[in-house]
């Protein structure tokens, strides 16, 4: 009984860890959804809800633009993407709180996505980006610092070149991602 209890514990503290996702994963909008609705981009926290049948029901916070209602973003103001659906097929957005004199609201989501490709370990997965990314954009030119760019211009900087590099295209958001949540003008985190 004592294993049984001490199993169950140990289950329920992992699915209650924030994780995050390796690699760009498909999210749906229900556990037996086959349309995909939208996409979760790798190193953004998810709160893990539940597991079952190869699907993993989440929740993440962010930020959303009132411009843009399909989209929750990692940070205020900065085109850090966290998760995005299709127009037609964006979910109903939990408000936290209000934007103010230009702010955009803070927000919650529930959603669906496929089990695997996961980590509680953001700091091995940053690591990880920040080797591809300086064993293989110092090759051509000398290496910009994380810091050099803003949030906002980092993607189409990195996109711009990644096809001269070996870089995997399943790799390419996980660096994006590093590089724009290093990047000089990213001061607050997604709560």
């Amino acid at each position: 009984m004592k294993k049984f209890v001490l199993a169950s514990l140990l289950v329920a503290s992992s699915l209650m860890a924030s994780q995050y996702a390796t690699t760009v994963k498909p999210v749906y909008l229900d556990a037996n959804s086959k349309s995909v609705a939208g996409k979760l981009l790798p190193t953004n926290a998810i709160d893990v809800l539940e597991e079952k049948n190869g699907m993993v029901k989440f929740s993440i916070k962010g930020y959303q633009n009132p411009a843009v209602s399909n989209v929750i973003y990692y940070s205020d103001g900065q085109r850090i993407i966290s998760l995005a659906f299709a127009k037609t097929k964006a979910p109903k957005f939990e408000l936290i709180k209000k934007g103010e004199n230009g702010s955009w609201d803070e927000v919650k989501v529930e959603a669906y996505t496929t089990s695997g490709d996961f980590t509680s370990d953001l700091n091995t997965l940053f690591e990880t980006s920040k080797k591809q990314y300086q064993e293989n954009c110092s090759v051509c030119h000398a290496l910009h610092k994380e810091s050099q760019y803003t949030a906002n211009q980092w993607p189409s900087l990195l996109k711009s070149m990644i096809s001269r590099t070996p870089i995997d295209k399943k790799d390419e958001w996980t660096i994006i991602e590093y590089l724009q949540k290093h990047a000089k003008d990213t001061t607050k985190e997604s709560k």
